[in-house]
């Protein structure tokens, strides 16, 4: 099976045996040399008061629809990341061999099995596919093998998060109001939604002078 990094970016990380959350994907980091996937990097807590843990790529157990598991909670550590992060490649000019310019990278999609890169996402919702043996992550180009065709990105739905699926939307959109409140003070009005079958008010006095 594959996947794209960036629909794992931002995924939960949980332990497979003690059943507990561990934090969310902040970034992800690949062998430029080996064009592989190494390791996550999760962010615990809140972005503010929170903790960055290292993930070692061999410690991951399953990739499900919004969960990623994780054999055990202690193969969760502090260790300093290695590799390329994910943000720094995204961006960077793709071109042939031959010197066709192709793009810029957008994505990554790997085999899940290898960790290995296997396509790279363009943009106009584009991709190619790559020939390892020919690839090579530049520090400022991306080069692939020679006569490679760009074709149309197959489309993905996007899932909501974790959160949204257990807490459901309309307890989000609540609690972000209240907090609104919090902070604008209790007086504060959030905006209400325009009927646009309704008059506004500008039409109504128009009407009334009539």
């Amino acid at each position: 099976m594959r996947s794209w990094l960036k629909d794992i970016k931002g995924m939960w990380v949980a332990t497979y045996t003690e059943g507990a959350m561990l934090g969310t994907v902040n970034n992800i980091y690949l062998d430029i040399e080996e064009k592989k996937v190494v390791g996550l990097l999760l962010r615990t807590g809140t972005p503010l008061s929170g903790e960055d843990i290292w993930i070692d790529i061999k410690d991951v157990k399953k990739i499900g629809e919004d969960l990623i598991f994780l054999s055990k909670g202690d193969t969760a550590n502090k260790s300093e990341p290695y590799g390329k992060k994910l943000t720094q490649l995204v961006g960077m000019p793709i071109s042939s061999k031959d010197g066709r310019a192709l793009g810029q990278l957008t994505d990554i999609e790997v085999d899940r099995d290898s960790w290995q890169v296997t396509e790279l996402g363009l943009s106009n919702n584009q991709s190619v596919a790559v020939d390892i043996a020919e690839t090579v992550l530049g520090e400022d180009l991306i080069l692939i093998q020679a006569k490679a065709q760009a074709e149309t990105r197959s489309s993905h739905k996007i899932k909501e998060s974790f959160v949204d699926s257990v807490l459901g939307k309309d307890f989000i959109k609540q609690t972000s109001a209240a907090m609104k409140r919090v902070l604008y003070g209790s007086e504060a009005e959030l905006p209400k939604p325009v009927d646009e079958d309704k008059p506004g008010e500008e039409e109504q006095i128009s009407d009334e002078n009539k």
